[in-house]
């Protein structure tokens, strides 16, 4: 499984390669002229959750010479409900030097977008820790295992585009010396919602408990969180992650099954009348936020 996973991961990279050339040099002109960082570098982590090969199966999707920066912006107006980024960054801008952890989705550019986050989180004097959660197997496709991160960062690392072997050793070395840390643990493949948790993996559940935010990644960690439930979707994301809350959490997911809560009254009546499928193409997204300390 592994090994098929590495193989589909090495499709993936070729299709990446030249987007995230671009990527790079986009994101630091952007960054540099602009305020709103931590706003881009989430949506741009968020729409790499669009990068699924569970929906792609495979399917080139070869781009040059594109602007994700501007893409996000684009796609900005396909965040649902409230955009809780601004809460996020008051969250991390009151605990500085502090510990963010990241519950991984996607392989490839997903992947790659949510090192640029991790980047930004230290660079910028945010956080002075990271910790990323891959899979032990792939519970889908490309879901995040150890030879996808090792096998990322070691593409990275000897890539003839310099900006590119740059972050990879400068990542590499973040390892090192432990500023970013990556893990697997066994319940992220096991048949149980995350409210479960506590009780099936006390371990994990204290891990993530002594950090200051935990980012999950993607459509699967989002139906664990809410219990994959048929919810109302004006269901409030508070109520519906069931008091599941070792620390204050974040999800960035973009739409790819029948399950959403946080909607204001009437949208997804408004959603479905534009496009009948938008709860499940990745072309719809949210940003939900929860702190139960406050």
């Amino acid at each position: 499984m592994q090994l098929f996973s590495s193989v589909v991961t090495s499709l993936v990279y070729v299709v990446i390669v030249s987007y995230v050339a671009a990527f790079v040099y986009f994101l630091a002109i952007y960054l540099v002229v602009h305020n709103n960082v931590v706003h881009v570098a989430a949506q741009v982590a968020l729409w790499g959750n669009k990068c699924d090969l569970s929906i792609s199966a495979g399917a080139s999707n070869y781009q040059t010479n594109v602007d994700p920066i501007g893409q996000a912006k684009l796609l900005q107006s396909n965040v649902l409900g409230d955009d809780d980024t601004s809460q996020v960054w008051r969250l991390l801008a009151s605990k500085p030097q502090c510990c963010v952890d990241f519950i991984l989705d996607n392989a490839g550019f997903e992947l790659f977008a949510d090192l640029c986050l991790a980047e930004f989180l230290i660079s910028s004097g945010t956080a002075s820790r990271i910790r990323f959660h891959g899979k032990q197997m792939p519970w889908f496709v490309s879901d995040v295992t150890t030879s996808d991160w090792l096998w990322t960062l070691e593409q990275l690392s000897s890539s003839s585009t310099a900006a590119l072997s740059r972050l990879g050793q400068r990542w590499q070395q973040y390892l090192s010396d432990g500023i970013w840390q990556f893990s697997t643990h066994p319940f992220w493949t096991l048949p149980y919602d995350f409210t479960s948790m506590k009780s099936a993996a006390q371990d994990l559940y204290d891990n993530l408990s002594a950090s200051d935010l935990v980012l999950f990644k993607g459509d699967l960690n989002y139906r664990k969180l809410v219990g994959d439930r048929a919810w109302p979707t004006t269901t409030p994301f508070t109520v519906a992650l069931c008091e599941f809350s070792p620390a204050p959490l974040c999800c960035l997911r973009t739409l790819k099954c029948d399950v959403v809560v946080g909607l204001p009254e009437g949208q997804a009546e408004l959603t479905e009348a534009r496009a009948a499928d938008w709860m499940l193409t990745g072309s719809y997204a949210v940003i939900q936020f929860s702190n139960m300390a406050l």
